[in-house]
């Protein structure tokens, strides 16, 4: 009888979260630097680009406490979508590039604090995609760019229903981060 009262107990806990997030890319100059040696290289006589290496992008999940400060997470991301701007001359041309992702995730949580109010840090997995589509004069072309498993790290605070992160998604080529704020609801 204490087993079945345990789990039912458990299940009350359990918590349904989604929030918006902004995304920091980490483009460096020497990555846009990099684009435009390579256009340079066909036969353009300049290139430059530019981005405001942000996103806005959001995430959605469910999370089960497995005991009193601590819970495993299971979520769905959206990256959001990073655009570059590139302008070449000889040929004259407007570029755009944009990159979009979504991922899925499982991260274990280690919460101090009580259920309503605390600080947490998480760890865990991301399972990602990325797409990229290029647009200029003659029209727009999309392709897979890659997919694959890397370690999420996370913390934030949650404050009632509330809540606040910051989370870091390493990836093959490069790693991106988020802050985000959300809302939180036990079932």
């Amino acid at each position: 009888m204490f087993l079945s009262f345990n789990s039912i107990s458990k299940a009350e806990e359990s918590y349904l979260f989604g929030g918006v997030k902004l995304f920091n890319y980490g483009i460096e100059s020497s990555d846009l630097q990099v684009i435009n040696t390579s256009l340079v290289s066909l036969g353009f006589s300049s290139s430059t680009s530019s981005t405001d290496n942000s996103g806005v992008g959001f995430d959605f999940g469910a999370g089960f406490n497995v005991a009193e400060n601590f819970a495993l997470e299971v979520g769905y991301v959206d990256y959001g979508t990073l655009e570059i701007n590139t302008t070449t001359t000889g040929p004259t041309e407007t570029i755009k590039t944009e990159i979009s992702g979504t991922g899925l995730t499982a991260a274990g949580v280690l919460k101090f604090g009580d259920n309503m109010e605390n600080f947490y840090v998480k760890g865990g997995f991301h399972r990602w995609d990325f797409e990229g589509k290029v647009t200029a004069s003659l029209g727009s072309s999309s392709a897979p760019l890659g997919t694959g498993t890397d370690p999420m790290l996370g913390a934030g605070f949650i404050f009632e229903n509330f809540y606040a992160s910051y989370d870091y998604y390493m990836i093959d080529d490069g790693d991106i981060s988020s802050i985000g704020i959300g809302f939180r609801k036990a079932f």
